[in-house]
């Protein structure tokens, strides 16, 4: 479609949503007394669309803003939630009579017998619970994951909008203009640095730390709260002031962050020194009992449930989205670097992602610099493995080794096994080749290995995990090869701001782990 028939077809779909929500809680507002508890289920619906109002409004007053590739995705999705909001009206129709009927059968169904009145209130019960649930899927599955893409938009005035469409109280734009605002300062150096920069006394490191994981526990000497200490080294030979530049707008994205929603832990600030900087988490509300991913896979406990692992991976693929929509890369994806906490008498299933030692950001320079260790290297792109790789660091390598991460999940079991009396891992002979990881020509090794996990992706995976999580996995390791169908050419998918691999990992591995339902 041609960009002025897009534009004109995403204004009708915008009015359409505009009309048929409000329609929609207004059919049910006319039987707000008709069952006990029914007005609280309004009010959680009203409440839903408010904020689907807000945001759709926000879309349309930015959409000339939009690369092409973002007003088609973003299309795609305000037809679907056009799509829910109609057939939530015609079920409710269906239901309950038709429109002119609805306030005249409501004071009816008052009158009526027990048995009218039963059945009635079990029929609006199951209709406002199924809008409820619709509108909050598409919110959470669609809408959510993709909404920070729009920080990546060059010259979008996210904070004017806001302000001239009144909604500077609403969550999602706000932080989307702080989001903006710290983008647009990248080049600023040393002058931010004041405030999130604090003395080291401020935390008194424990004994104890987190098993296979490299964060410490510490103690906030003010509020006496167990926090998190997550080291980032400042290489030897690099720009020490942009290290610690880069430092601070870390700290300053992760500190009024929602944890649940992306994957990361409040940061509270850093200590610095001349060699490194630690970052200083604070636990999650209502959460306890970290645990590294790599020990919970470690114990291989087949008791733990489906849903908890589900839950896992999705929470980390929007991760992924959320840092890279943030203009940073990881580079150190592997189990060892995700911390998964617990609510009180529930799994460990809520992950946040730590271990940001080897950061950087999108644009910078990279130094191409390694290890050789196996055990870190089979998380790693073949192309990006050794001492010396042969590739600059992209969003795809670290949708490679989420992909790795993922197929781990998935079958539950560690890659490595660890010795109490060693500090270096041995292969797990149940699940890999132990003679590929032996290979001597380094490159040759490095696909070979990514083969095998290709296939036992394809052979174990499908049995436990279903079709879709299966093809996702596969499409994370296959995201750099030549003719993927998926994410297509790596030259075609350069573009400055990042939004083109934005959007396809968006749709073809984030919206597809969540539409995965246990």
């Amino acid at each position: 479609m041609d960009p002025a028939g897009l534009g004109l077809a995403a204004v009708a779909t915008v009015e359409l949503c505009l009309k048929y929500g409000p329609r929609l809680c207004e059919k049910y507002r006319n039987f707000r007394d008709a069952e006990t508890g029914f007005a609280e289920r309004l009010l959680i619906l009203e409440n839903r669309w408010i904020k689907i109002e807000v945001q759709v409004k926000f879309l349309h007053s930015v959409w000339s803003a939009l690369p092409g590739d973002l007003q088609v995705h973003f299309n795609s999705i305000l037809s679907i939630i056009n799509g829910k909001l109609v057939q939530a009206n015609d079920f409710l129709g269906q239901a309950i009579d038709n429109e002119d009927q609805q306030h005249e059968h409501a004071l009816a169904v008052m009158k009526k017998g027990r048995l009218r009145r039963a059945a009635f209130a079990i029929t609006l019960r199951k209709s406002i619970d199924t809008t409820i649930h619709e509108l909050d899927q598409w919110q959470q599955n669609l809408l959510d994951p993709n909404w920070y893409q729009l920080v990546l938009v060059p010259g979008l005035q996210v904070q004017q909008q806001a302000k001239e469409d009144c909604i500077d109280d609403e969550v999602s734009e706000r932080t989307l203009a702080d989001l903006r605002l710290l983008l647009s300062k990248k080049d600023q150096g040393n002058d931010l640095t004041t405030d999130v920069f604090l003395p080291y006394d401020t935390v008194e490191q424990m004994a104890c730390g987190i098993e296979h994981s490299k964060v410490s526990l510490a103690m906030d000497n003010e509020s006496k709260e167990v926090v998190l200490l997550d080291r980032v080294q400042i290489p030897a030979g690099t720009n020490r002031d942009q290290s610690v530049s880069d430092v601070y707008r870390l700290v300053r994205f992760f500190s009024s962050i929602e944890p649940e929603l992306f994957g990361f832990l409040r940061c509270r600030g850093a200590l610095k020194d001349a060699e490194h900087c630690d970052l200083i988490f604070s636990f999650p509300k209502d959460q306890d009992d970290p645990t590294s991913l790599r020990a919970l896979l470690l114990r291989a406990d087949d008791t733990y449930p489906l849903n908890a692992r589900v839950n896992i991976a999705q929470t980390l693929a929007r991760s992924v989205m959320f840092l890279h929509d943030c203009q940073f890369v990881h580079k150190s994806l592997r189990p060892e670097n995700i911390v998964c906490f617990a609510t009180q008498g529930e799994w460990p299933d809520k992950p946040y992602m730590i271990g940001l030692d080897r950061f950087r950001l999108i644009d910078a320079r990279s130094m191409r610099l390694s290890d050789d260790l196996w055990y870190k290297d089979m998380y790693r792109h073949p192309s990006r493995q050794g001492i010396r790789p042969e590739q600059d660091y992209v969003m795809q390598h670290d949708i490679y080794s989420l992909g790795v991460c993922l197929l781990e999940i998935g079958l539950w079991k560690s890659f490595q096994r660890w010795d109490e009396n060693s500090d270096i891992p041995s292969v797990n002979e149940d699940l890999l080749v132990k003679n590929d990881f032996a290979i001597k020509a380094p490159r040759k090794r490095a696909f070979e290995v990514k083969k095998q996990l290709i296939r036992l992706a394809e052979q174990r995976l499908p049995g436990t995990m279903g079709r879709i999580y299966t093809s996702t996995v596969i499409s994370c390791l296959t995201c750099l090869d030549p003719g993927n169908t998926d994410f297509g050419d790596q030259d075609e998918l350069y573009d400055e701001s990042g939004i083109l691999v934005g959007v396809r990992y968006v749709e073809k591995i984030l919206m597809q782990l969540l539409s995965i339902t246990v």
